[in-house]
């Protein structure tokens, strides 16, 4: 309840900006623009460069309605579909002296439809190491978003802190009934310099503090369902399953840090390089928090675009972009036990996993009168490797992506604003590995890393098309309805569905 109000709250404080925003029809278009969203990405990596986000104060409220449904599941721990319901609220405010202070909340509520294999929620973080059973089922959810920064001109130089945290509560409602709690927050602080009087340098840096407990129960005192604690690629720790192992918990303490490159106006080069860097553990709560294993993660993104104004009506603004990431788990091995406690013998590093992606875009905004067209066309380049050395196991996928959107955002009149989108890509897999000694494709486990790699190694065909309406009041607001729908043919596999609708004020 406390945590509805602080929502209340913010949103509230967000409210309370409209009457002084007086945003004009004119502010709120070129703030859909995909051009402005770029660069509003490339402003929010620093604190310190929010300062140069956004030329007005402005501010939004959204509630949103997001399903999606496969007819198979692309991984069997993400599920097969969600239905999920939100409520949101942002504001930036510009200060005297060249500041700014900015906020959210959000809110979401619904449910992830059929997760299999895994009993706890951001899998993608938290994997190889988690409890699952063959049986799953749906997980309803509930989770709380806040943020909040402020950044200080002082001369030449500019100084931004900036606080997220994130609750989430998921649940099942069938045996195995699963309780998951996540607690994460994010702490980061910037510094950025004026070189000259067309650039700025930027320099971030931040820490993060992830915590979840997954707690297991039976309603069914005869069940006959066994969990089991995974390590990847169908591998298990054979001693720790069935249904005594009920209960586990995942703690990471993480770094990151930051350089970048953006031009004090609206034009120029934009560049940027970030590092992130966690411990995953996974404990054993009911063998005496006993640490089963952990990953070392290392992420590192790079980035460079340049915007410039060909013409008054043609804008280019091509980039490129880049993410490695990198994945070592270590399992420890024990020995004797003495009631719930065991003692560490020794460790092994069997699991990798490796990604990595690289993007080019070359996005063309074209001005006429009151309308913009912008076209982008691209390419991604993705590799993805994933192993265990005994038994030995390999997956491994590499896909080339091409891709083209078209954004159009016109005024039909001084109130009446339309915005439209679709977007096309073909996902065309170039060469896939798979190797599985040992595995036993007749048991639900060992199926379940078949079906897996068959949805990732598949050429994938994506359509997404999007429109919204705007309609300026007199007070200063604009209020919006959006729609939007997207297919994904699994070529040989399966379809998968996703459609969007919006409801939002923008002031």
């Amino acid at each position: 309840m406390r945590r509805v109000l602080a929502f209340a709250v913010v949103a509230t404080c967000a409210l309370s900006g409209f009457a002084r925003s007086g945003l004009s029809l004119d502010n709120v278009q070129v703030d859909g623009l995909p051009l402005t969203r770029q660069l509003k990405v490339e402003r929010g990596l620093n604190p310190a460069t929010m300062t140069l986000r956004d030329s007005v104060s402005i501010s939004s409220a959204e509630a949103r309605w997001d399903r999606a449904h496969s007819g198979k599941a692309v991984m069997e721990q993400l599920g097969d579909g969600h239905s999920l319901y939100s409520l949101s609220a942002r504001s930036y405010m510009r200060l005297e002296g060249g500041g700014a202070v900015w906020g959210g909340a959000d809110f979401t509520t619904g449910t992830y439809r059929d997760i299999r294999w895994n009993n706890c929620l951001d899998y993608m973080r938290v994997a190889p190491y988690v409890l699952g059973d063959a049986t799953g089922g749906d997980l309803d959810t509930r989770r709380y978003r806040f943020s909040g920064g402020y950044a200080a001109r002082l001369r030449r130089w500019t100084l931004g802190v900036e606080a997220r945290y994130r609750a989430e509560i998921a649940y099942r409602k069938r045996d195995p009934r699963v309780k998951t709690v996540v607690s994460d927050l994010d702490l980061i602080a910037g510094a950025s310099l004026r070189v000259g009087s067309g650039a700025v340098i930027g320099l971030t840096g931040g820490v993060n503090v992830y915590r979840q407990n997954c707690d297991l129960d039976f309603y069914n005192p005869i069940n006959d369902i066994n969990t089991f604690t995974l390590t990847g690629l169908g591998t298990y720790y054979r001693r720790f399953m069935g249904n005594t192992n009920k209960n586990s918990g995942y703690e990471s303490l993480g770094w990151s840090a930051g350089v970048q490159w953006q031009p004090a106006g609206r034009t120029g080069l934009y560049v940027h390089a970030l590092y992130h860097g966690y411990r995953m553990e996974q404990r054993l709560r009911n063998f005496n928090n006993l640490t089963l294993g952990y990953s070392d993660n290392s992420i590192v993104s790079a980035g460079i675009a340049y915007v410039a104004d060909v013409s008054e009506s043609l804008t280019l603004s091509p980039s490129l972009d880049c993410q490695l990431f990198s994945r070592r788990s270590t399992e420890n091995l024990f020995g004797t036990s003495s009631g719930a406690s065991y003692d560490k013998i020794g460790s092994r590093s069997p699991y990798r996993h490796r990604v990595s992606r690289f993007g080019l875009s070359l996005p063309a905004t074209l001005r006429h009168g009151r309308s913009y067209f912008t076209l982008i066309p691209g390419v991604d380049c993705h590799g993805s490797r994933e192993s265990y050395a005994d038994p030995r196991r390999i997956l491994e996928v590499k896909r080339l992506t091409p891709r083209l959107a078209l954004n159009y955002s016109g005024r039909l009149s001084a109130l009446w604003l339309v915005e439209t989108e679709v977007e096309a890509s073909y996902g065309l897999t170039l060469s896939s590995d798979c190797l599985l000694e040992g595995l036993d494709e007749s048991e639900p486990l060992g199926r379940s890393v078949v079906a897996n790699f068959a949805m990732q190694s598949s050429d994938l065909a994506e359509v997404r098309v999007a429109a919204k309406v705007s309609r300026h009041l007199s007070c200063g607001v604009s209020l919006s309805f959006g729609v939007g729908y997207g297919v994904s043919d699994y070529r040989g596999q399966c379809h998968a569905h996703g459609v969007t609708a919006s409801f939002g004020a923008t002031f």
